[in-house]
């Protein structure tokens, strides 16, 4: 209990405004918002945490851009030697690697007779939390 009747106590209100405040009539279309290329996208369910230091986790939905050229940094979806694999694609010196967030893990350099294709760049993440 504060004794020193100079100090003042403030309350900071926390709760939400009313929904009503900010709405507007215009509707929210999350296909114009999340997706640009609408016949160049797909969607994939992402499977493991190696990418979880980039916001991606276990049973989150991809949404995949195939008309997008990747570029280092980029996380693409791709096949390497048959699997396929969500990773970020970094050019390092002129040469391409796959990296996992996984900082234990060390990039993978593609090789030139590796059996590798991108099949489009992820654009967003969506997680559910139920």
């Amino acid at each position: 209990m504060l004794n020193d009747t100079n100090k003042r106590m403030q309350y900071v209100y926390t709760g939400f405004s009313s929904p009503s405040e900010n709405f507007s009539e215009s509707s929210i279309s999350l296909d114009e918002y999340l997706i640009k290329y609408p016949a160049a996208t797909f969607l994939a369910y992402a499977s493991g945490d190696s990418m979880a230091n980039v916001g991606i986790y276990d049973g989150d939905l991809l949404i995949i851009d195939r008309s997008l050229d990747a570029i280092s940094g980029d996380v693409v979806i791709g096949v390497f030697n048959g699997e396929l694999i969500v990773r970020k694609l970094l050019i390092i010196k002129g040469k391409p690697f796959l990296s996992s967030s996984d900082k234990e893990c060390r990039p993978i350099l593609i090789a030139l007779d590796a059996e590798f294709e991108i099949w489009g760049v992820v654009t967003s993440s969506i997680k559910k939390f139920k």
